[in-house]
């Protein structure tokens, strides 16, 4: 049996651990935390209304 130091599944693990790490760090340095706040806090915002709005349309019936 041959050794080797690095199986298949182990390097195919670390290139899948450098391309998250990678992206990451794009995110965080970068900006896109605070455009996923942003478009979390306009999401938010709009389940808010609908939900007010249903609320208002059960009160009437």
């Amino acid at each position: 049996m041959i050794y080797r130091k690095w199986s298949l599944f182990s390097s195919t693990v670390v290139i899948w651990g450098g391309i998250a790490s990678l992206g990451l760090a794009q995110f965080f340095l970068f900006g896109g935390k605070e455009k996923l706040q942003a478009y979390l806090c306009r999401e938010g915002e709009k389940l808010r209304q609908q939900d007010r709005e249903t609320m208002a349309a059960e009160r009437r019936a």
